[in-house]
């Protein structure tokens, strides 16, 4: 349980800035219709990313490699 919990805590240093830049990125692209995501958005991302680091820590950092793929791909589609 300690190793789950460590790994939670570590996994928020790379989480949040992933979570910030999708809630970022989102809320670019809807203020151009005039729209926009509340931060309880953000928040609820962040908890995501840190259940699943809770639930499957050996695999999280894959995660979080495919999040970026991800988002590297539409970065370059919008950019």
């Amino acid at each position: 349980m300690k190793d789950r919990l460590i790994s939670v805590a570590a996994s928020l240093v790379f989480s949040v800035p992933t979570a910030a830049v999708i809630w970022l990125i989102v809320n670019v692209h809807l203020a151009y219709a005039g729209d926009f995501l509340g931060s309880a958005y953000l928040w609820a991302s962040i908890a995501i990313f840190a259940i699943a680091a809770f639930v499957a820590p050996n695999t999280f950092p894959e995660i979080l490699e495919k999040v970026w793929h991800w988002l590297a791909k539409v970065w370059f589609l919008w950019w």
